[in-house]
């Protein structure tokens, strides 16, 4: 079961450790006392008999090894994401790691990412083979201003069902090729340009306040939607001022495009487009 990446740091952590470690061996402390015969040392040998061989025993009491209770299994780490028109529901099991989809008396496993944010589902012919596909909308990770969805389409090929996944980073690697973002710091204005099939995609809107925009954030904020029975990706697009320690998404603007599947559950990002999102 894929499990989201977290976006904690240990870097300050580790370095303190480091410098408690380097402290100690450059001697500060002395070097360390030795060990003490019969206490930390080896055991002590008893019995010496007439043929010259030593019989011993471990003077360490028995240490007896904690076994790992097994964990009462909990109802409420048990989550149900129902489909718009509440047809179907994918279920999420964090007791197990375990999800399947839901669709009447049929229980369907699937292994998608257990992000605190859920699954969306949708079941619909997507590539037009006259037989339905089960489109889910992966939660892969979340944190303050992070959320990442990828998308997983699951057919039936026989007897058995394939899954077919198309994570976070497989757009936001479409999203760098194809989209250049500037901020006139004179105007204030900033500007998404996209290079489409059909020619350049221009968009722009003035970023209000006075503070200089010192970076412009997109990879953090992937959403895979699903709308009148076609799937859509999207990116917010926020902003790092100067003298904030954080990205702010109140004058976000989202990136959108529309997504096909071939009967190869291949996909194709089409035109992307751009919206204020507030």
């Amino acid at each position: 079961m894929k499990k989201p990446n977290g976006k904690l740091t240990f870097a300050s952590s580790l370095f303190a450790a480091g410098t408690l470690i380097g402290m100690s061996s450059c001697g500060l402390y002395g070097p360390p006392e030795p060990p003490a015969q019969g206490v930390y040392g080896p055991p002590e040998y008893f019995g010496i008999e007439d043929d010259n061989t030593a019989s011993f025993e471990n003077i360490s009491p028995e240490v007896e090894i904690p076994v790992e209770e097994e964990k009462e299994y909990d109802p409420a780490l048990v989550f149900t994401w129902t489909s718009d028109d509440e047809s179907l529901s994918v279920v999420q099991d964090y007791n197990t790691d375990t999800a399947y989809i839901v669709d009447g008396d049929e229980k369907i496993p699937v292994d998608i990412s257990m992000g605190v944010y859920g699954a969306r589902v949708m079941k619909c012919d997507i590539d037009g083979d006259g037989e339905d596909e089960y489109l889910i909308s992966e939660s892969e990770g979340t944190g303050s201003g992070y959320s990442i969805r990828g998308l997983c389409i699951v057919e039936k090929t026989g007897d058995e069902y394939k899954l077919t996944r198309y994570d976070g980073h497989y757009f936001t690697r479409i999203i760098d090729e194809r989209c250049v973002f500037f901020f006139d710091g004179n105007t204030r204005d900033f500007t998404v340009s996209a290079e489409n099939e059909n020619g350049t995609y221009e968009f722009s809107r003035p970023i209000e306040g006075e503070d200089a925009v010192q970076d412009i954030v997109w990879r953090d904020q992937i959403g895979i939607y699903f709308e009148d029975g076609k799937v859509y990706m999207s990116s917010e697009v926020g902003f790092f001022f100067e003298g904030h320690n954080w990205v702010e998404y109140e004058q976000s603007v989202e990136l959108y495009a529309p997504i096909t599947i071939d009967a190869d559950s291949k996909i194709t990002v089409g035109d992307i487009r751009a919206r204020n999102s507030f």
